[in-house]
């Protein structure tokens, strides 16, 4: 070790957690995520973060890129994998971010795992030595600091486990929320610890607040009157002080909110719950645009609406062609078997003729489904019109945590998940018509479960602690 390594390793040891949250409050992180690195957590192994990318939402990361890797087993076949690039800057002794530019992570779907690759890579300022299998990367109980922070940059810190940090983190880690194998730490003080108990208590408040005038909180923090057919969800967001932004990150401490309306808060029975609304990005869709689209797949307006034509129905993998556009759903590059995929996989809708009409890749799923559903409430909420509009919550939530891809694909396989658009050409005859688009992939509340590792139903007001199962 040398003379500058082992004064930068003395001012890591000497780090308490009160100094930790200091550095990463000071470079504006949004909260502290920690990892304890195992023995084979070094730069020869990588760092094992999640099984899927799913599970990774709290960490910024560029454009998925497929991409193929050698098996280690016999014959060494070729097997896709995905890689992610991440903003990564080490926060060093002077309070100087040294950026590690090859840092990323790479998703092995066979395993599944990913893992986070090349955060010590063409940075010199990067504590190495905490890594270097011929130093201290075989070390158990080091601490992985991540802070992500508001522009995607995400500020690293790693410190040895002799630290008064580590021994703090030790006595104090189990009154934090977990995300996945890291540990969610407070930054400031009355900052919330667990997302999870902060998010029931809301909810037992709106809960107790039976009907709620229809709001939605737009982007300047205001809150505006609602009449849209969606409104039980931005009036939700909006009393948990969510803006209708648009952004696809998760909502509140972490967690995705969904509400899904019902006509009993009660007992709340089974609804078709949207999941989220990607474009597509491949097939006639993209390359000529959705209003070319409609006009060639699209029907008249059923209500007798002029000069409007419409693109919806329910499409399900396994299903037949739909009878007014005669297209269907097909599901290409998932073997249902083993839940792998292939890099150049898509959900791809087909006429007839055995035109793409349109697609949707699976690296672009997997972007989206990364960035928001690692954890999700669903709650059930029933809206009325009069004598104003309104909307009501249940006193119970299905919470979701694990995400994986795969059990999305599985799912869209057998037909749970499907799309479902609502998709128009107002003036379509004309040289400017108006079009609304939304390609919903939606699911029904029933099959919720398939889609993540564990699943509760909680009572908000019980004042009780959810377990998954």
């Amino acid at each position: 070790m040398t003379a500058a390594e082992y004064e930068y390793e003395r001012w890591l040891a000497s780090l308490t957690m009160s100094d930790i949250r200091r550095l990463f409050q000071q470079h504006e992180a949004n909260e502290l995520l920690c990892k304890v690195l195992p023995r084979n957590a070094n730069s020869k192994n990588q760092v094992y973060v999640a099984s899927d990318l799913g599970e990774l939402g709290k960490i910024p990361s560029g454009p998925i890129v497929p991409a193929t890797s050698t098996s280690n087993k016999p014959g060494g076949k070729l097997t896709p994998i995905f890689k992610a690039p991440v903003a990564i800057s080490w926060i060093l002794p002077n309070g100087v971010l040294a950026p590690a530019n090859h840092a990323k992570l790479i998703a092995y779907p066979q395993y599944p795992e990913v893992r986070f690759s090349g955060f010590l890579q063409g940075c010199q300022k990067a504590p190495s030595f905490l890594f270097d299998i011929n130093k201290r990367g075989h070390t158990p109980d080091r601490l992985f600091f991540l802070g992500p922070r508001p522009d995607g940059m995400v500020l690293a810190l790693a410190v040895p486990p002799e630290s008064p940090a580590a021994r703090e983190f030790r006595e104090t880690s189990a009154d934090f929320d977990s995300y996945g194998v890291f540990t969610v730490i407070p930054l400031r003080p009355g900052q919330a610890g667990n997302g999870l108990a902060l998010l029931l208590r809301e909810l037992c408040r709106i809960h107790r607040l039976e009907w709620t005038p229809s709001l939605r909180l737009d982007k300047s923090g205001i809150l505006v009157p609602c009449n849209a057919t969606n409104c039980g969800g931005y009036t939700l967001e909006a009393q948990l002080g969510i803006k209708s932004n648009g952004i696809s990150e998760p909502d509140f401490h972490g967690w995705e909110i969904k509400a899904r309306n019902v006509s009993n808060i009660e007992r709340p029975g089974t609804s078709r719950v949207t999941l989220f609304t990607p474009e597509p990005d491949g097939g006639f869709y993209a390359t000529q645009g959705p209003d070319e689209f409609v006009r060639k797949w699209g029907y008249p307006d059923r209500l007798g609406r002029l000069d409007r034509r419409n693109f919806g129905g329910i499409y399900r993998c396994g299903g037949d062609f739909n009878t007014l556009t005669h297209t269907k759903m097909v599901l290409d590059g998932f073997d249902h078997e083993t839940g792998t995929f292939v890099a150049e996989g898509a959900i791809r809708l087909i006429d007839r003729r055995g035109i793409e009409a349109a697609s949707w890749s699976f690296v672009k799923l997997m972007e989206h489904w990364k960035r928001k559903h690692a954890h999700v409430a669903y709650i059930p909420c029933k809206g009325r019109k009069q004598p104003d509009r309104a909307y009501q919550y249940a006193k119970t939530a299905l919470l979701g945590v694990g995400a994986e891809f795969r059990h999305f694909l599985k799912a869209i396989a057998e037909g749970h998940v499907f799309y479902d658009p609502g998709i128009k050409l107002e003036n379509s005859s004309s040289a400017k018509p108006k079009h609304k688009l939304r390609s919903q992939i939606r699911v029904s509340s029933s099959c919720i479960s398939l889609l993540y590792k564990s699943t509760q139903i909680v009572e908000v007001c019980s004042g009780g602690q959810a377990v998954f199962l």
